[in-house]
């Protein structure tokens, strides 16, 4: 199904206002550029404490949404080939103490590529010439944990997912033994 540009922006607004009921925060800023900021849910019990957001936001022209755009080269691709042009976020953290290689985080979204558990975010880390995909394709708020495993950060997605740094990539400790 194809929305009209201006369907998809009720559509886009229906989901802002259900987002900050929720205790989402969600900015748009003007021109269109949008910027979404993954806040802080209000959750029972202290699951987000010792924490810290991943923020995500528009940065068109950049050299961070360049590499997210090579990064992501055929979703951008198969969205256009359906004619939407995705938002892309991106927003960078560290995962280890002193550490040198860029960590880059990327949301896309667009109608086609967001569903009802929210648009999915894939971490990468830079290594040499090029990018190594850490964790693929997360649904929900990202928060860095100050527990680490093998050197770097536990990430904790929306609000209780807890992923762990086997050495090489992030695995999801909810489907452990």
């Amino acid at each position: 199904m194809i929305l009209s540009h201006h369907r998809f922006t009720r559509h886009l607004l229906r989901s802002a206002i259900i987002m900050t009921m929720s205790g989402m925060a969600l900015t748009i800023a003007p021109a269109g550029a949008a910027s979404q900021r993954h806040a802080a849910h209000h959750h029972r019990g202290g699951q987000q404490a010792g924490t810290i957001p991943v923020e995500l936001k528009s940065q068109p022209g950049t050299e961070l949404d360049k590499q997210a755009r090579k990064l992501n080269a055929d979703l951008l691709e198969d969205a256009t080939r359906h004619h939407e042009q995705p938002i892309v976020l991106t927003g960078t953290a560290q995962l280890a103490p002193k550490q040198k290689d860029m960590i880059l985080f990327v949301q896309l979204q667009s109608y086609r590529l967001c569903g009802s558990a929210g648009c999915t975010t894939s971490i990468y880390r830079k290594n040499g010439d090029k990018w190594d995909t850490l964790l693929d394709s997360v649904n929900g708020t990202i928060r860095i944990a100050r527990q680490r495993r093998n050197g770097m950060a536990d990430i904790v997605v929306d609000g209780n997912d807890r992923w762990v740094f086997d050495g090489q990539k992030y695995q999801d400790t909810l489907n452990s033994p």
